[in-house]
């Protein structure tokens, strides 16, 4: 149905020339310097639409396991994917061979001082051994202020914003806190009222499937201080399957050790989300438009050209994902120090991505999503003193707005324009085929477009920069912070005085900055993988039109402005930067990849 639609449209167009049949040969081979152009001005209507016809036939859907959204397959999706691993694969190797030299230089290196006997030994693991996998370690402030409450509350207004939500009057209070008055001067009731109270809620996660290893389902409340306006942490309720109703609530009340085993512990579930739902939220999510796209949308489309270039070599992260997966299931797999299995972390990128927490397009655009948690413009309670998820986003996602804004008006000088392309109609019904979940009913105005494109660009610039390459391992996975998995049982009862014995070995923390490193790409800094180059293509910008060349231009300034800014960031006389008491620089433009790599 869709292409009799386009075809007979396109068919209608003026200035039609006679053209051979095109093959999937023809296709590959075929090479223009010719303008990228909307359909209604390209010169050879009958080769664009059979060009996109043997597109259609080479680019198929195929059910995936890892990720839910649709794979692609074919002859001509299968030759663009054997091609791109060329490209792709290299670096991958390089990378994980560094990794593997290194593993063996920091396990010595750790153990010559003696082995890791109290917290602060982990920063021995991150001191000078990762010279090409993870050169700088952590954030400054996060091997020294792991036991600040500030650094456990505000990781999750910048690393980890996604599951944090503000506490509505008519909400269910989950759990109780007796302690709620001496900690905050309010009770918990009196903070719901004042919209004061936020939760953050893995409960889902005590359901999973354990290794040798242990873990909860964490759900913890946090609030605004009534005098000081900082954002803090209140109670932890750590939930056991089985064992639910006994499950103990932890605040800062409690010993120094009870309540710094509980933030680990939810640690440990914010460690999770980054690490699965990273996979969904950004590769699935972006993946299904993309190969929409490409079944409707010329490759002369200049909307196509950027889809195609914010989204680069996407199709070998899942099957490397997946074949990870099947590597910790096997019995060869060797030691578990997730504690979770790799096969319940699959079920659950899917579980998050199904129930389209992960796969909704639209109610994901970052204000959209940032607003319905009542994070931002919220008309109840207090704002947020300080949000740098936010702030730093913002300025990123802008800017790409700002260029997509004058890509789309130097393309289409009106909304008719826009519902008038055939081959954007036939991408927006294409997407109901590809099961892209909350995708836009309509495209009749630039202004959709423009939001559409921005967020496609957002999924690989931003969720992916902070949920994985260079983010999740200076942060959210980062040791002592967050250990993938502890020792010891959750406790059933408080008084636990050496947090040691849950804490992972030298060789479990050696394994998880291995793991973590893997998608790290330190050597990218300042090179032309980064953020302030996201359309910063020659060979792309000389086939479009002049205010696109410009509006690339005007974005790379603007990035590499920000860069500055981000750089020139210290710590105030308190400690602190923006509230926190670690330097979080993870969407620096010209350090963040624009694409989701890995």
């Amino acid at each position: 149905m869709i292409k009799s639609i386009l075809a007979s449209i396109l068919l209608a167009t003026s200035a039609v020339q006679a053209s051979p049949a095109f093959t999937e040969r023809t296709l590959e081979t075929t090479t223009s310097s010719d303008a990228f152009t909307v359909p209604k001005n390209d010169r050879n209507p009958r080769a664009r639409a059979a060009a996109i016809d043997v597109k259609r036939k080479g680019w198929l859907y195929s059910e995936y396991p890892m990720g839910v959204a649709y794979y692609p397959t074919g002859t001509l999706a299968n030759k663009t994917i054997a091609k791109d691993q060329e490209s792709w694969l290299p670096p991958i190797a390089d990378l994980q061979s560094a990794i593997s030299d290194e593993t063996t230089i920091a396990l010595d290196a750790i153990n010559s001082k003696g082995g890791i006997n109290k917290l602060e030994d982990y920063a021995n693991l991150y001191n000078g051994q990762w010279t090409k996998a993870f050169p700088d370690g952590p954030f400054p402030g996060m091997l020294t202020n792991f036991t600040d409450d500030r650094l456990f509350s505000m990781m999750r207004l910048s690393a980890s914003p996604y599951r944090l939500k503000r506490v509505q009057a008519s909400d269910t209070l989950l759990f109780p806190v007796d302690a709620a008055a001496s900690i905050t001067g309010l009770s918990l009731k009196q903070l719901q009222a004042q919209g004061r109270l936020f939760i953050e809620d893995f409960t889902e996660m005590k359901e999973l499937t354990p290794t040798d290893k242990f873990g909860a389902g964490c759900r913890g409340y946090f609030y605004i201080h009534p005098k000081s306006g900082d954002f803090l942490p209140l109670a932890i309720q750590p939930l056991v399957k089985g064992h639910e109703d006994s499950a103990l609530i932890y605040t800062p009340k409690d010993s120094p050790t009870d309540w710094l085993l509980a933030k680990f512990i939810m640690n440990q579930n914010d460690g999770w989300h980054t690490t699965w739902a990273h996979i969904t939220q950004s590769h699935s999510a972006a993946e299904a438009p993309y190969l929409a796209a490409i079944r409707t949308l010329s490759d002369d489309h200049p909307v196509m050209v950027i889809i195609k270039r914010v989204e680069k070599t996407p199709w070998n992260i899942r099957p490397l994902l997946e074949a990870g997966v099947e590597a910790g299931a096997a019995p060869t797999a060797g030691p578990q120090y997730y504690a979770w299995t790799s096969l319940s972390g699959r079920q659950w990128a899917n579980q998050v991505y199904s129930s389209g927490e992960t796969a909704n397009f639209q109610s994901n655009y970052y204000r959209t999503l940032l607003q319905n948690n009542g994070l931002i413009n919220s008309k109840f309670g207090p704002a947020l003193k300080s949000f740098p998820f936010y702030e730093d986003a913002a300025v990123v996602t802008e800017a790409i707005r700002d260029f997509m804004t004058a890509f789309i008006d130097s393309y289409y000088p009106n909304d008719k324009a826009v519902a008038q392309d055939a081959e954007l109609q036939a991408w927006r019904a294409e997407t109901d085929v590809a099961k892209v979940y909350d995708f836009p009913k309509s495209i009749t105005t630039k202004q959709t477009l423009v939001d559409v494109l921005t967020h496609q660009a957002y999924l690989g610039a931003v969720v992916h920069g902070v949920m994985s390459t260079n983010g999740a391992i200076g942060d959210t996975t980062s040791l002592p912070f967050a250990p993938a998995g502890f020792r010891q049982p959750i406790p059933t009862k408080k008084g636990v005085t050496d947090i040691m014995p849950f804490m992972p070995t030298a060789e479990g923390a050696v394994w998880q900055v291995a793991t973590y490193a893997a998608a790290n790409r330190a050597a990218w800094r300042d090179t032309n993988e980064t953020i302030s180059y996201m359309f910063a293509d020659d060979a792309m910008l000389s086939r479009m039109n002049a205010q696109t060349r410009a509006a690339a231009a005007t974005f790379k300034s603007n990035m590499d402005a920000f860069s500055k800014v981000v750089r020139a960031r210290k710590f105030d006389a308190n400690g602190l930067e923006r509230g926190m008491p670690f330097l979080w620089n993870v969407l620096d433009p010209n350090w963040a990849p624009y694409w989701s790599v890995v």
